[in-house]
């Protein structure tokens, strides 16, 4: 019995609860009253495990004739008494060890390797500060499964603040210098050599004096409660504009756990959240003091924390007029934001956050902030962000920028689809494809392309703001279908080439030939001496056949026209609009629509016109017995060729000269005869004359898996394949000869291919 009394008796050092400490140091009487007006009291006596930031009378006096006007509490309401004594009165006891590297997983048991993981970064602790349930009319919430905007009444419920202790683990945690981080958010306040610990912009002047209910740290100054994010910018008006595009994605959804703990069963809470901005991303929810509501999930309460970058009105204001109010992009001259598309609003909003943790100055330096969107680094000039708009807030912190460094995809070769109001469609088709990424990297160059508006719906391509979708039909009749996002993509591929270096797309009065990013077929840009462009698809219009005889190559050029970035190209590359006069050319993006889209068939369809520069080729390999006329399909073609196809003339020439293989005429036809090819003579069936001369026709199709070059070949491609042992053509893989055939194709200069 002895030895109980002797184990619960409460050791000498111990003085007596927070309360009666503060009470005999004699310098917290005006913090004890408020204690009182909180009635937290007995709290403080010891009927609760606290930890307690206790400012002196002289601070707290200073701190209330500067916001309240008086020196004492008479005149501060009590809910103001409670939200501010509150947020020095922190749950449980929390010795110094806890506060500097808090440990909510591992807890006291925590291994010295476990000590040093995410040290100091578990930062934030739950204190009695509070603010009392509202009442809030909303325009979005949540009925069943879709937002209703209809007005409804709503309760909010308003959790506890946490309040945020700075640590010099956590600084050497991150790798970044504690003094210069702390001060820029806290310049008022000091950052001292050898701290173990700065509670918010409060320096500890004496650490850990033990209670027998828990622990109390005397701090040099009060310690204002802090707010949400979102109720910063709210409470600033250099901020509406930013606050409105962001809050145009909020809406209300029952909280179904604040309901049952704090409701009676009478009250349902609604917390407000957020949607994916444009469809892309979702936006952090900068309006809950909590990021769950569970207070089980300590790690997540006390590690996640959101940071924003948030331009004020005059560099939104700075940027409408520097970017979309020049001359020319069809935009407003005066700020109008309610003119530019939401793309490229979230895309701006997709650069003002950093979800999950806490960001300081120097990451931003080192470029660790990427934008998880665009996969690019958040990067600002922080002296550009005045001292009153760096805010430390109770779910994270906020930049206020003067000044909006944009994402890359308004500087890079994306610029013109988000810049100009013309390529507003093309900009849906961009977005669509996912290519955004890819083409604002700054290690690959590129030249693109850009169709407007009207030479989109010259094609039937059209965007209807209804259904926000592209349509493909005739221009507004809704019940058109929908161009798919696989169409969408092709047309984008189309309309871009990647180069080694940067360079612009000029003729230098010569041909060029370039390769576009089309991954599922060889689609090429043709440039020709005058400096006027088109492409594969469409130089195919100058093949002439009956009833298509008058396409010539002025109608299947257009010319082009650079697009700058402040009177410069891109950063990534070079941007051209094309057929500036007429705006209804379009370089298509697949056969689908193309004039042929499958050679063999176009052929057969046509071997009967009389004229054609293929009628020769498509002749003998029907009379070679190589054409399936049921499906007008080749037999052994069974992938991509690159057809080595000799004129009519040449064939006829052949033929009657008695040089064309197995394939003869009565002596003395001309090869202008009508009847021509009723005279012709060719091997009968399933013969051995038959086989040869099978095979060598397939010998003019060169697959492009058996292609020894990284591209097909085209007029001064600069290669010389015979080097490489020459192509194989069908009739090496036929398995019917045994011959092996090789095409060698190299290049001689201004003659061509041979």
């Amino acid at each position: 019995q002895h030895q109980m009394k002797e184990y619960y008796e409460e050791p000498e050092w111990l003085k007596g609860s927070i309360y009666e400490i503060l009470q005999e140091r004699g310098e917290y009487d005006l913090f004890l009253q408020g204690v009182d007006t909180c009635q937290y009291t007995a709290l403080l006596k010891g009927r609760s495990i606290l930890t307690v930031m206790a400012p002196t009378d002289s601070s707290l006096s200073a701190y209330l004739q500067k916001h309240y006007g008086c020196t004492d509490w008479s005149l501060v309401p009590t809910d103001e008494v409670k939200k501010l004594i509150g947020f020095h009165v922190l749950y449980y006891a929390l010795d110094q060890s806890k506060l500097s590297n808090f440990r909510p997983k591992e807890g006291d048991g925590a291994t010295p390797e476990e000590l040093e993981k995410n040290a100091g970064l578990y930062y934030k602790f739950r204190t009695r500060s509070q603010d009392a349930p509202e009442k809030r009319t909303v325009n979005r919430w949540m009925n069943g499964e879709v937002i209703d905007t209809t007005a409804k009444e709503v309760d909010v419920y308003h959790l506890e603040r946490f309040i945020p202790v700075f640590s010099s683990q956590m600084f050497q945690t991150k790798l970044i210098d504690a003094k210069s981080n702390y001060e820029y958010f806290f310049p008022e306040s000091e950052w001292r050599s050898g701290n173990v610990f700065n509670v918010c912009d409060a320096v500890v002047e004496e650490m850990e004096v033990i209670a027998k209910n828990g622990y109390i740290y005397f701090v040099d100054r009060v310690i204002e409660p802090l707010e949400t994010i979102h109720k910063e910018l709210k409470n600033n008006e250099e901020y509406s504009m930013y606050l409105s595009f962001f809050d145009k994605y909020a809406y209300y959804a029952q909280e179904e756990n604040l309901t049952n703990l704090y409701g009676g069963g009478t009250t349902s809470y609604w917390e407000c959240l957020y949607e994916k901005a444009s469809g892309k991303f979702t936006l952090p929810n900068i309006a809950q003091e909590w990021p769950v509501s569970d207070y089980s999930q300590m790690s997540t309460l006390s590690y996640t924390s959101n940071t924003l970058f948030a331009p004020t009105n005059a560099a939104f204001n700075e940027f409408y007029d520097s970017y979309w109010g020049v001359d020319g992009t069809g935009y407003p001259s005066q700020v109008s934001y309610d003119s530019v598309s939401a793309d490229a609003i979230a895309y701006l909003l997709s650069n003002s956050f950093y979800e999950g943790s806490l960001v300081f100055p120097d990451e931003i330096e080192r470029g660790d902030i990427i934008n998880a969107f665009t996969k690019t680094p958040i990067m600002f000039d922080l002296n550009d962000v005045p001292e009153e708009n760096r805010k430390m807030c109770v779910n994270g912190a906020l930049y206020g920028l003067s000044k909006i460094t944009p994402p890359a995809v308004f500087g890079t070769v994306t610029g013109p689809a988000y810049q100009y109001k013309r390529y507003s469609t093309f900009l849906k088709m961009l977005t669509t494809s996912g290519m955004e990424n890819t083409l604002t990297s700054d290690a690959v160059s590129y030249i693109m392309l850009y169709p407007n508006n009207d030479q989109l719906a010259a094609n039937f391509i059209w965007y209807d703001a209804a259904s926000d979708k592209i349509k493909n039909g005739v221009v507004g009749d809704a019940t058109q279908p929908n161009l798919g996002s696989a169409d969408q993509t092709k047309y984008v591929n189309a309309h871009i080439i990647s180069v080694e270096n940067k360079r612009p797309l000029a003729s230098n009065g010569d041909i060029q030939v370039m390769r576009t990013l089309s991954p599922d077929y060889k689609l090429y840009w043709y440039m020709n001496a005058e400096g006027k462009i088109t492409n594969s698809f469409k130089y195919n219009e100058l093949i002439q056949y009956a009833g298509h005889n008058t396409i010539t190559k002025d109608s299947i050029y257009t010319d082009i026209q650079e697009l700058t970035f402040r009177d410069e190209s891109w950063v990534n590359g070079y941007c051209y609009e094309y057929d500036t006069q007429n705006s209804s050319f379009l370089l298509q993006g697949s056969n689908a629509n193309g004039l042929i889209q499958n050679f063999v068939p176009f052929m057969w369809l046509h071997r009967n016109d009389e004229g054609t520069l293929f009628q020769g080729f498509i002749k003998v390999l029907g009379l070679a017995n190589l054409i399936d006329e049921e499906s007008m399909t080749m037999n052994y073609m069974t992938e991509n060729c690159l057809m080595l196809i000799p004129t009519t003339e040449a064939i006829k020439s052949a033929i009657v000269a008695g040089e064309f293989p197995h394939l003869s005429v009565p002596q003395g036809t001309l090869a202008d005869d009508p009847a021509f090819w009723d005279l012709v003579v060719a091997p009968a069936d399933a013969t051995p004359a038959q086989d040869s001369l099978q095979h060598y026709m397939l010998s003019y199709f060169l697959p492009e898996s058996m292609s020894p070059a990284l591209d097909y070949p085209y007029y001064k491609w600069g290669i010389d394949i015979e080097a490489d042992g020459g192509y194989a053509s069908i009739a090496d893989i036929s398995g019917e000869m045994a011959a092996l055939v090789y095409v060698n194709i190299y290049d001689k200069g201004n003659a061509g291919l041979t």
